[in-house]
């Protein structure tokens, strides 16, 4: 009887070790659901994700994405920052928040932050920088916000 509750013991731990989920894992499931549009699920999974994992700036930059997706830009910019804590040099992350800054229509902060998303790399935000930035980018000290 013990060595059947014993063998009964090692499978009941060995199935929830191989049930656990990695944040990789969590990730990439959350990354499917933003390509399918559910962005809800998405933004639940990469909860799960950075549970395990909190120092996972993509994590959060792609949760930040899910919450973009469904309007909630303050949120979502709460996330794009943690992601730039964590990895100051995250330029893709930069033009995220820009973007959700843009949609608040802080447009000082989104062309302060594609411009150093642009710095740090990302130079397809030069577009976003030539059409929404001109003023910005000319320096008028009216529209250019202190760094």
């Amino acid at each position: 009887m013990k060595k059947l509750f014993f063998i009964f013991l090692v499978l009941l731990f060995s199935s929830s070790i191989y049930s656990q989920e990695t944040s990789r894992e969590l990730l990439d499931q959350g990354v499917n659901q933003i390509t399918r549009k559910n962005y809800k699920e998405a933004i639940v999974l990469f909860d799960k994700a950075i549970e395990l994992d909190k120092g996972d700036q993509e994590l959060y930059a792609h949760r930040g994405q899910a919450k973009h997706y469904l309007n909630r830009y303050h949120e979502a910019i709460l996330d794009y920052n943690m992601a730039i804590k964590i990895e100051p040099d995250y330029s893709e992350v930069y033009h995220l928040r820009g973007l959700a800054k843009a949609e608040l229509k802080d447009m000082n902060g989104a062309c302060e932050d594609w411009e150093i998303s642009y710095e740090k790399g990302e130079k397809r935000v030069m577009e976003l920088l030539v059409e929404f930035c001109k003023d910005y980018l000319d320096g008028e000290p009216s529209n250019k916000s202190k760094k």
